[in-house]
């Protein structure tokens, strides 16, 4: 019975995201504005005119892991500003806290390089791997923040107590913190003392904040209405059971 059930939802969902994305593709829906992004579309403009660049964090996940779902975000959210920084004089530095991520960011900049007609060059030098325990990590981070190259940070990603010492160094220089973790304890961290963190499913939303395509839209309508389905479902079994039906 309960696997029926699954069987349906994954069905009615299935066919809401192929009607929200053919629909979008016509007519494409604004988003609920989230002050983050609206923030951080006027930083990169004012960063690729001040000349300084964009310091993207993808914490520790790792591949083979639960964490990898916030480290591809981080990893889509890298693409976007790299397609958007290399107008300028200096694209995304991107530092990783797990050797797999350096690679995959390797390959999203090498990729958009090309796609837009360019040569990567240096690519060693701008997806990192700052350090293999978290310490490390943190400090292999703050090392591209002191020299004052970097006017924006975004920190996405698995990342722990370690996030508060990047976010330390990045206030010192006067950066925008934009932060988002699928960890509670970054969260915490992130709630106080980035510019503007991001919370819950607005951290998986961001790739389709940064200019998604139909489908990364339609997925977030989609949501909202499994999000009313089952709030009204609750009311109306609430309901149900109050008067003893």
């Amino acid at each position: 019975m309960s696997n029926g059930i699954g069987l349906l939802i994954f069905i009615a969902l299935s066919i809401l995201m192929i009607f929200f994305t053919v629909a979008q593709r016509k007519k494409p829906f604004t988003l609920r504005e989230l002050a983050a992004f609206q923030r951080l579309r006027r930083a990169i403009g004012l960063a690729v005119e001040d000349g300084k660049g964009i310091h993207v964090t993808l914490g520790r996940g790792t591949v083979l892991s639960e964490n990898l779902a916030s480290a591809l975000i981080g990893l889509g959210v890298l693409k976007r500003l790299t397609t958007v920084a290399l107008i300028g004089d200096h694209p995304p530095i991107a530092t990783s806290g797990e050797g797999s991520l350096m690679l995959l960011a390797q390959d999203c900049l090498r990729g958009t390089h090309r796609r837009l007609g360019l040569e990567p060059q240096n690519l060693p030098q701008k997806a990192l791997l700052a350090g293999t325990t978290p310490y490390a990590y943190a400090v292999g981070s703050q090392m591209e923040l002191r020299d004052g190259r970097v006017a924006v940070d975004l920190l996405i990603g698995h990342f722990g107590n370690e996030a508060a010492l990047i976010c330390d160094v990045a206030h010192q220089q006067g950066n925008l913190i934009i932060a988002g973790s699928d960890d509670l304890t970054a969260q915490s961290v992130f709630a106080a003392a980035a510019t503007h963190p991001l919370y819950g499913e607005e951290v998986y939303a961001a790739v389709a904040y940064m200019d998604g395509d139909a489908l990364q839209r339609a997925s977030l309508q989609t949501q909202d209405v499994a999000r009313w389905v089952i709030i009204l479902f609750l009311i109306i079994a609430s309901v149900v059971k109050l008067v003893g039906l």
